[in-house]
């Protein structure tokens, strides 16, 4: 059974519990699937969205989404490039993406009773025409 919440709501879910997870935008976007073995864990992460976290590769360009590496939260380097999604909000800082995540965007989850399953159900769901971000991060 899914449960919606919002970010800020993140520290009410039981910890070291495994799930499926999807953030959507208010405006119904959906912007990215995911799982995790403490899905509480890494909602924190994609909400915390840190900047020293998007590394540049060495001689990388900033503009170029192949020269950055996220070592956190894939879904951080996907706003960075996204100059779309939210034009009220300056998506390449911490705080910018923060706030777009607490004041425009939800989660959909689902506990699972293994990582597998919650696996199974990614593969299921994720198709490239059904959320926003999916592989590779493209400026948008």
């Amino acid at each position: 059974m899914s449960t919606k919440i919002r970010f800020g709501e993140i520290e009410s879910l039981p910890p070291a519990k495994s799930g499926i997870y999807e953030i959507h935008t208010d405006d119904g976007i959906p912007l990215k699937i995911g799982i995790g073995k403490d899905i509480r864990k890494r909602l924190l992460q994609h909400r915390a969205s840190k900047q020293q976290r998007l590394r540049l590769k060495v001689r990388g360009n900033r503009e170029n989404p192949n020269d950055v590496e996220s070592k956190q939260s894939i879904l951080a380097k996907h706003l960075y490039y996204d100059r779309s999604i939210a034009t009220n909000y300056d998506l390449t800082t911490e705080e910018g993406r923060q706030a777009f995540l607490l004041d425009k965007c939800h989660i959909v989850f689902e506990i699972t009773s293994t990582l597998a399953y919650a696996q199974e159900l990614e593969l299921a769901l994720e198709h490239p025409k059904n959320f926003r971000y999916v592989g590779r991060v493209l400026i948008r």
